[in-house]
């Protein structure tokens, strides 16, 4: 009798094993795939994952979520500041207590960052494949003990890309890629010289020239857009006092800079060769023309017409005749 009753309570402890052995399977699955996807993540130091990761120029890997770096430091929600600063600005991560903004520093997962101003040009190679519409170049300072004593810094702190998350203030890619293809203003020589007080005489022989014009063509791209501006030509134009229209036009993009030994010799670029025919006061201007083609989706590119602000100088001529120098 007693061999039977413990027959029948093994049966029912071996039963009961069995109907729990299910739970208990799917209970270790579930923690070891806990712990897989926490050895995966684990650059990551945090258990929402990383929706992008980033790559800074010393080889730091940076895991992002949502806009805000975790482990490697530096992000943020807008302004790289933490969500979780307080009402007095502090924040306490690890035990201990920062600022969550210092001289224009904001802290975020252990380190300091703050925008590169101005954004380095759509071209430059620390973009690498990182597209500069979506992503924003930020200095990190993750030096240990960083206070309102101790200021972050930029010397030591590295420069990385990061994406913008709805809050990377900024141009719109048309805009962005116009801005910088933007045309300085051309160089103005001329011999005699312009300025306040300047006098030069009829029938003298004026050189104009340009000194390191870059007539290259130069593409920037951002986004989805492509942006192309091409050189066209310089204008000069000489302009009598009072008049509304020019006296004279010159196509002059040379650089042969006029010097004392040439003497009262004209140009040697016919273009930038020039006679006054009478006296008064003349305005020289010089401006450089291009053409921009921008570029979206790769669609038809918008071609238009681009002119440089104007180089401006004025001279007097008076009667008589004068050397160059």
């Amino acid at each position: 009798m007693a061999r039977l009753l413990r027959v029948s309570v093994e049966h029912g402890m071996l039963t009961a094993l069995r109907r729990r052995l299910p739970a208990v399977v799917a209970v270790l699955a579930l923690v070891a795939a806990t712990v897989v996807a926490t050895s995966a993540k684990a650059p990551a130091a945090h258990a929402d994952g990383c929706t992008s990761i980033t790559v800074a120029r010393d080889g730091t890997t940076i895991c992002w979520i949502n806009g805000q770096q975790s482990g490697g430091g530096g992000g943020g929600d807008g302004n790289g500041v933490s969500i979780n600063c307080d009402a007095a600005g502090n924040i306490v991560r690890n035990g201990q207590t920062y600022k969550c903004a210092i001289d224009g520093w904001s802290f975020s997962g252990g380190c300091y960052i703050q925008p590169v101003v101005p954004q380095p040009a759509t071209n430059d190679p620390i973009w690498g494949s990182y597209d500069p519409s979506t992503n924003r170049a930020q200095w990190e300072d993750c030096t240990p003990g960083r206070s309102t004593s101790n200021p972050p810094s930029k010397v030591g702190a590295i420069e990385i890309i990061g994406p913008c998350v709805g809050y990377c203030a900024g141009p719109n890619p048309v805009a962005l890629i116009t801005n910088e293809l933007q045309i300085a203003k051309p160089d103005l020589g001329m011999a005699p010289p312009g300025g306040p007080g300047a006098i030069g005489f009829v029938n003298q022989n004026i050189w104009f020239w340009t000194k390191g014009l870059d007539t290259s063509v130069q593409t920037r791209s951002a986004g989805n857009v492509i942006g192309t501006r091409t050189f066209v030509g310089v204008k000069w134009t000489i302009t009598r006092a009072n008049h509304t229209t020019p006296d004279a036009t010159r196509s002059c993009q040379s650089d042969i800079e006029y010097s004392p030994s040439d003497g009262s010799a004209p140009s040697k670029d016919p273009n930038c060769a020039y006679q006054f025919t009478a006296p008064d006061t003349y305005t020289i201007s010089v401006t450089t023309s291009w053409t921009l083609a921008i570029i979206q989706n790769g669609g038809q590119p918008d071609v238009q017409t681009i002119t440089s602000a104007p180089n401006t100088t004025t001279i007097k001529i008076n009667e008589g005749q004068s050397t160059n120098g």
